[in-house]
């Protein structure tokens, strides 16, 4: 698995190396290991983050067709990667949210103004529409913990 947090060039040289050496599975991994780090970026909005995540789950974590189960587990520990760091940021963001959310509660701020605010933030985060299917980016555990956070405050 590809190592997180370095600077782009290094993902650059490993994925020009891995192009060099026919080695498709190194290169798609490099750009895992690339969009993720990108995503980790803590000046990034949440929409940001997610297009890095959803591009590396679409885009790089696919297996080639008719593939061994060696190859099928590669790509599946690929977008398991991505799933934890999306998850990760994801409740990170929601944790603090629901800090600030109780911090205003005992302030004795109207509960209903909070719910409303949370409503749009964790629509946002979670996405809208199917609310109770995960998303491809989340794996179920983190998709269960952001649904228990939401519904403290809608």
């Amino acid at each position: 698995m590809p190592e997180i947090g370095r600077p782009e060039s290094y993902y650059a040289k490993l994925c020009h190396e891995a192009d060099r050496l026919a080695d498709r599975h190194a290169h798609e991994a490099y750009k895992v290991g690339q969009y993720v780090t990108l995503a980790m970026d803590p000046h990034l909005t949440w929409e940001e983050k997610l297009k890095y995540f959803q591009h590396a789950i679409k885009r790089h974590c696919q297996p080639p067709p008719y593939l061994d189960d060696d190859v099928w587990m590669f790509y599946k520990s690929l977008s398991d990667l991505v799933r934890q760091h999306a998850g990760y940021e994801a409740l990170r963001l929601a944790s603090t949210e629901d800090d600030l959310y109780a911090a205003r509660v005992s302030m004795g701020q109207n509960r209903e103004k909070i719910e409303d605010e949370a409503e749009v933030f964790f629509a946002r985060l979670l996405g809208q529409g199917q609310i109770d299917v995960c998303p491809d980016w989340f794996n179920e555990s983190d998709w269960a913990q952001l649904k228990m956070i939401r519904d403290q405050w809608i």
